[in-house]
């Protein structure tokens, strides 16, 4: 499971002895070839504090999928951010409110789920100029993570779930929907209390009084630096 100090995030994954990633930069194998990594020229939507409790504090974060360009479907979702490393995902309404999150995980469509306190939401007030108002994990470290190969990105049971409802598997957690085909990420749905904690103004959705948002965009960005690890 994933280190549960606040002010170091290392991934782990379950039933997993070693950690992918191996934090060995500058160490690959002599004639190793790799894909060359595909960017898009975006500016970062969010302060670099936000990730300065995180290990991507003071690295190059590029943005490796949007969802206006790559498509909204979960399937390219996943093509351009699985192996990636940990990463921030930001999506905008129709509604002109901005919000995210961080996965300290990353993806690699396991069709798990994974503990950790280090996950955390957030979103701007209505001046977008200050920095955004993060919402921790709380109610446990259990499930903050799911990661399904056709599934939405999805933290907690319900405390964000980009992307079309899905069907109930694994005891009770939300699994991929064999009937409704591949997934699209223009709806998503909040409900905070239980996984995330509920805004400052007591509002149980991230999306204020609304449970549910319309998306016109979903940005993700992570660390190049990390992602040519894979």
């Amino acid at each position: 499971m994933a280190c549960c100090v606040s002010n170091c995030v290392v991934p782990r994954w379950k039933n997993s002895a070693q950690c992918l990633f191996g934090w060995d930069f500058g160490k690959g194998k002599s004639g190793d070839k790799r894909p060359e990594l595909k960017y898009h020229d975006v500016d970062l939507p969010f302060p670099p504090s936000l990730v300065s409790k995180t290990f991507l504090k003071g690295r190059e974060l590029k943005c490796c999928y949007k969802a206006t360009i790559d498509g909204f479907s979960v399937t390219f979702f996943h093509n351009c951010c699985d192996f990636k490393g940990p990463c921030v995902i930001v999506g905008y309404t129709n509604n002109s409110m901005k919000f995210g999150a961080f996965n300290p995980e990353g993806y690699r469509s396991t069709d798990d789920y994974y503990e950790t306190f280090d996950a955390f939401l957030f979103y701007w007030a209505d001046n977008e100029e200050i920095d955004p108002i993060v919402l921790p994990k709380v109610g446990g470290s259990g499930a903050a993570l799911i990661d399904y190969a056709r599934g939405r990105p999805q933290f907690g049971a319900d405390g964000l779930l980009i992307g079309q409802p899905l069907s109930p598997v694994m005891g009770g957690f939300a699994g991929p929907d064999t009937n409704s085909g591949v997934g699209d990420l223009r709806q998503a749905k909040s409900r905070l209390g239980l996984s995330y904690a509920k805004r400052p103004d007591g509002k149980e959705s991230l999306f204020g009084d609304e449970a549910k948002a319309t998306i016109e965009e979903v940005v993700v960005f992570c660390s190049p630096q990390i992602a040519s690890l894979y």
